[in-house]
């Protein structure tokens, strides 16, 4: 099963505005038991370092230094000489304090530091509007490059095996030296994600009709090509060229939940792709005449609330999504092979508009998507979500299963409600050869680098060959487990911890290992996501090292999970991302990043109140791409392309 742990950062109510003389409440005496260790630290240096981290909250303690997995680090010898864990004769103890701000108030409490020049010594940049780079420049972070090069091995071995990471995270000057201005995290594989695309599977059941044929994957012309000969099935039956279909043994659908639905649903759905799960387009719009049946018979026809899937105001996502399925592409900037592009008037895009606008005219699309302006992505068109009107939507994991029919309109959805997650589709219908049988390759998935961890010029003189020490331990699996799962039974014995949770909830470990299949180690996480403890026992607020994911290369993170959440997880993981450029947006200069955003703005407007036209059919794509004549792309894609051209060369290098 898959895992996720989801950075949840909410308010303890402790502070008011914070104002920043709150150094307060920081330890004084870090160094009370410091061993000037031979060959560590250089003695006597101040190990005291304060951090914010945004905002904190738990039931089980008050402040972030209560939490087991801090109270265990701040515990601990840090031996840099040889790296990692020390002992107290070969290592020095570090000291670490937490500022935090109110929930909310997090953004003002980060500029109200900046500007006043009250900062402590470790920062998370998240809230930052700058790079690291210039915060630099501005004389308030460190260029902390000899302590990452000289105390940070496991961290340079990271990147060096994955060369694709080194622009994001070091920067060149004039002489091409290398320089690092913070520490990111890094994902491990693709985390789980806690939306995607959800549909009424119960609606498939009972109203949509197994087609005559259906793809036979155990065809060798399937086997060989991924596909039949002629898709979708109306054209094939037309052409008279069934190649790689067969005939369809299931005639009609039945499900059973079980005594469990979300752990013992089953049903014999099948779609003409063949596959238990939507994979095509055909198939998708299979089941849109299904939801039309649906809606009909709930007296629907002419809710305007009622309809069979919708999209973003704007009418696609700039990240890609559903966009991609189209041969590939954002719909905006989008680099694919090493090349960066200006999306929006290729003819993958040009197909996917077409797509829209056909299911447009025949009622399936939200006839009211593009005044949905309020409306995030992942919640568009709550309310009518939310009584059961709608046939697919994006939507968090919460929607899955049988949640909806609580508040579904309708009795028998009331009673049959069934919500389950599928990934997006392939083209088989709209465009040329290029527009088709194409994997989607840009998605809404996070980066693989995280929010930096910088050292302000609060530091200087103080003991940073151990704070880099630490550091470089959370690049370890040893590390990345203590802070992404929590303490494990020796590491509880190894500490006295003052509170314990662990013993006042009688439990001694926070996960268990056994070997996988492949070697690898499998995790077993004690509690889940919805035990009220599994977050209480983290460290991954100190957001450092690898995160470890249930698909990483270092080992396989097993949660106790609902099965149908475990498969929605595998569907909306089916593809990866790699045509997303954000990552590169994020390594421009000022100068640059003004250049960008200004031209960014420029196509974006045009784009937003244009695209629903085309899908809506009242302006042409002709007059839709001459729009672009007089915004300079060009010049944005160029800045794009320095960013990636310098990844490629990277990884060309390590090659």
């Amino acid at each position: 099963m898959k895992n996720k742990f989801v950075k949840r950062m909410v308010s303890v109510g402790l502070m008011a505005a914070m104002s920043l003389s709150l150094l307060a409440g920081c330890s004084k005496n870090a160094n009370d038991d410091k061993q000037g260790a031979a060959g560590t630290s250089g003695g006597e240096k101040d190990a005291n370092f304060t951090w914010w981290i945004g905002s904190f909250s738990s039931e089980f303690y008050e402040k972030w230094e209560d939490n087991p997995v801090m109270q265990y680090i701040n515990q601990q010898y840090w031996d840099t000489e040889n790296g990692g864990l020390g002992t107290k004769e070969t290592g020095t103890k570090l000291n670490f304090s937490f500022l935090t701000a109110i929930t909310g108030s997090e953004q003002e409490n980060f500029n109200t530091m900046i500007g006043t020049g009250e900062y402590p010594e470790i920062m998370s940049l998240v809230y930052s509007s700058e790079s690291p780079q210039a915060m630099f420049e501005n004389g308030i972070l460190m260029d902390i490059t000899e302590y990452v090069e000289n105390y940070m091995p496991h961290y340079i071995a990271y990147l060096e095996a994955n060369p694709e990471l080194k622009p994001l995270v070091q920067t060149a000057d004039d002489e091409g030296n290398i320089h690092y201005y913070a520490v990111y995290p890094f994902v491990d594989g693709v985390e789980d994600p806690w939306e995607g695309t959800c549909y009424r599977r119960d609606w498939i059941v009972k109203y949509a009709e197994p087609t005559a044929y259906v793809w036979d994957w155990e065809s060798e012309y399937v086997k060989e090509n991924g596909h039949p000969a002629v898709t979708p099935l109306d054209k094939a039956v037309k052409e008279n060229n069934l190649e790689g279909w067969k005939e369809n043994e299931v005639t009609k659908f039945s499900a059973n939940e079980g005594t469990d639905p979300m752990e013992t649903y089953e049903d014999n759905v099948i779609f003409p792709s063949g596959t238990s799960d939507p994979l095509t387009i055909s198939d998708w719009e299979w089941m849109f005449e299904a939801f039309d049946k649906a809606i009909a018979e709930r007296g629907w026809a002419d809710d305007s609330g009622a309809y069979g899937i919708s999209i973003p105001y704007y009418g696609y996502s700039v990240m890609g999504d559903l966009t991609s399925s189209f041969g590939g592409g954002t719909g905006s900037y989008y680099v694919k092979d090493g090349t960066v592009s200006f999306d929006a008037t290729s003819e993958n895009f040009k197909t996917y508009l077409e797509c829209m606008q056909a299911w447009y005219e025949k009622g399936w699309l939200d006839p009211n998507f593009n005044t949905r302006a309020n409306d995030m992505f992942f919640q568009i068109d709550t309310p009518d979500v939310n009584q059961g009107k709608v046939g697919m939507w994006c939507g968090l994991v919460s929607t899955l299963g049988t949640a909806l029919r609580v508040s579904c309109q309708d009795e028998t959805d009331q009673k049959d409600a069934f919500v389950m997650g599928c990934g997006l589709p392939i083209n088989d219908m709209y465009g040329g050869e290029e527009q088709m049988y194409t994997e989607p390759d840009a998605l809404y998935q996070n980066s693989r680098k995280g929010a930096p961890i910088a050292i302000t010029n609060k530091a200087e003189g103080k003991d940073l060959e151990t704070l880099f020490t630490y550091f470089d331990w959370t690049y370890t699996l040893d590390g990345a487990k203590t802070l992404r799962l929590g303490l494990n039974a020796e590491q509880y014995a190894s500490v006295t911890l003052n509170p314990d949770i662990f013993a006042e909830y009688d439990f001694e470990t926070a996960y268990t290992e056994s070997e996988g299949e492949d070697g690898l180690p499998v995790i077993h996480t004690t509690f889940t996501s919805s035990d009220t403890l599994f977050e209480a026992i983290l460290g991954q607020t100190l957001d450092t090292g690898l995160k470890l994911t249930s698909n990483g290369e270092y080992c396989i993170v097993e949660k106790e999970q609902p099965r149908i959440v475990s498969h929605a997880m595998e569907q909306w993981t089916k593809y990866i991302n790699t045509g997303n450029v954000l990552d590169y947006t994020s390594l421009l200069n000022t100068e640059e990043t003004e250049q960008y955003n200004k031209i960014h703005t420029l196509d974006g407007d045009f784009q937003s109140q244009n695209i629903p036209n085309v899908i809506k059919g009242t302006m042409s794509w002709e007059d839709y791409a001459k729009g672009f004549e007089n915004i300079d792309t060009d010049t944005a894609v160029s800045l794009l392309q320095k960013y990636v051209d310098l990844a490629n060369t990277a990884k060309r290098k390590s090659e």
